[in-house]
């Protein structure tokens, strides 16, 4: 099986997308035991166990490898996220799931979190909220906010906002979990929250 998606002279054999995968993989773990700064190609090639020609092999430069962790994280969580979402019975529980799922993924993929965390931190020009994957995170969560008003489930409230809003709590339930903090009433806090919030006949 082959992806003729990737840039380059050819198509990319399954064995490449290992290897490349691999690396993402190593950065991750790099970025998070080190911090962006200190994980260098070097560094980086060395975690995996390949020389560094390896590794701009698969990888144009230094950005192309950070943006492939940026995606990694995110697939990630569509992966751990969507499966759940899916069950939904509504919007109402759809949200309930995000968030309690959320919370959930942070505490299952520490490292992974830390790295994401780590690159928007520490990158000029690579803030979270101009990054196409967040934004679309968030216009994913606003749909479904949407979805919830036109049902008669969700009260009239400012949907941006309540998007925002939802995305800040969740940023403090991770510092929260990174910090050692509990999972389960974190997230069944948050959901009754935001359920509170967000239901109809609140106003």
């Amino acid at each position: 099986m082959t992806d003729t998606s990737q840039d380059g002279p050819g198509p990319v054999s399954f064995i490449q997308q290992a290897r490349r995968s691999q690396l993402v993989e190593c950065a991750i773990e790099l970025i998070a035991e080190t911090g962006l700064a200190q994980a260098s190609t070097v560094r980086i090639a060395q975690r995996a166990g390949v020389s560094r020609g390896v590794l701009t092999y698969h990888f144009r430069d230094r950005d192309e490898l950070i943006e492939q962790v940026v995606a990694r994280v995110y697939d990630l969580g569509a992966e751990f996220l969507l499966p759940r979402m899916r069950e939904a019975a509504s919007p109402r529980d759809a949200l309930a799931r995000f968030i309690g799922g959320s919370v959930e993924l942070y505490a299952a993929h520490p490292k992974h979190m830390a790295a994401l965390a780590a690159v928007f931190g520490a990158v000029p020009g690579v803030e979270r909220a101009r990054h196409e994957r967040h934004a679309r995170e968030l216009e994913d969560l606003e749909r479904l906010l949407r979805e919830g008003q036109e049902q008669g489930q969700f009260r009239a409230f400012d949907v941006p906002v309540m998007a925002r809003t939802v995305r800040g709590a969740l940023d403090a339930a991770h510092a929260h979990i990174a910090a050692g903090g509990a999972v389960e009433p974190y997230a069944t806090e948050l959901r009754a929250t935001f359920d509170a919030a967000t239901a109809a006949g609140t106003d």
